[in-house]
């Protein structure tokens, strides 16, 4: 496949490594496109780190990376607001998508002269939060979330992730959140940067955000699959390839 496409679009948790670890063949993968000619971006719906320490977060595992090569939900929300000529952010998230926000040249405002309210997820989300997000979308302010995962994965087991804050918002506001991350276009358009949808190719390790994504930007898409199967997907969700990993996809040349 990397022969036909030049340009690859990389989940990072569950296709590039997994908790603390790369995963078996993903450095090595990364260096074989790169060796072929091929262009390679970095997607995480991650809204915590900024795009340099996600790149950081490669370098430790072994894959060279700079700030460029990442596509993160954060980013892409910054970057879709400058793009509206949005000046006056709240935030609701990290210190990281904060630095984003303010990296694109957004002023980071905590009262009710926001016009946007942008939700990401962060530990130290608390009640004061929620009430300042609930009176800025009373009072009109756009409603923006990073991405809408419901939860993510640590050790312990599943934790509330951006969709479960963006949830309490909608319910005491009545409001429907914009989301930015995958699956909606705005983050594959951020990564594509103008190539060629047919020589474009997306894989992930989540349907519903991954391949749900690539098809609605027009791309490719490959499904990285513990056991190598996707059995009873909807078309919408169906991928042109499963794999069981990186190392598994380009051993066919």
């Amino acid at each position: 496949m990397s022969r036909v496409f030049r340009h690859w679009l990389l989940d990072l948790d569950g296709v590039v490594y997994v908790g603390d670890a790369p995963l078996p063949g993903a450095p090595e993968a990364v260096e074989t496109l790169r060796r072929r000619g091929c262009r390679v971006r970095f997607l995480t719906n991650d809204p915590l780190p900024t795009r340099a320490a996600a790149a950081a977060r490669l370098e430790r595992y072994g894959i060279p990376a700079e700030a460029k090569d990442m596509v993160t939900s954060g980013w892409a929300t910054a970057r879709t607001l400058r793009g509206r000529g949005l000046e006056r952010v709240a935030v609701i998230g990290s210190d990281g998508l904060r630095e984003e926000i303010a990296a694109a040249g957004l002023a980071l405002v905590s009262d009710d002269s926001a016009e946007a309210l942008v939700v990401g997820c962060d530990d130290g989300i608390g009640y004061a939060d929620l009430r300042l997000g609930v009176r800025l979308l009373h009072r009109g302010a756009a409603f923006v979330a990073t991405n809408a995962d419901a939860v993510f994965p640590t050790p312990e087991g599943p934790a509330p992730a951006t969709g479960a804050i963006v949830a309490a918002l909608r319910y005491a506001s009545g409001r429907e959140a914009e989301v930015i991350g995958k699956p909606s276009p705005a983050m594959f358009e951020a990564a594509l940067e103008g190539a060629p949808r047919e020589a474009a190719v997306m894989v992930g390790d989540t349907p519903a955000t991954d391949i749900a994504g690539a098809r609605r930007a027009g791309i490719a898409a490959v499904l990285v699959a513990a056991d190598g199967a996707s059995p009873g997907l909807p078309p919408e969700l169906r991928p042109d390839r499963v794999v069981r990993g990186l190392a598994e996809l380009l051993a066919d040349g």
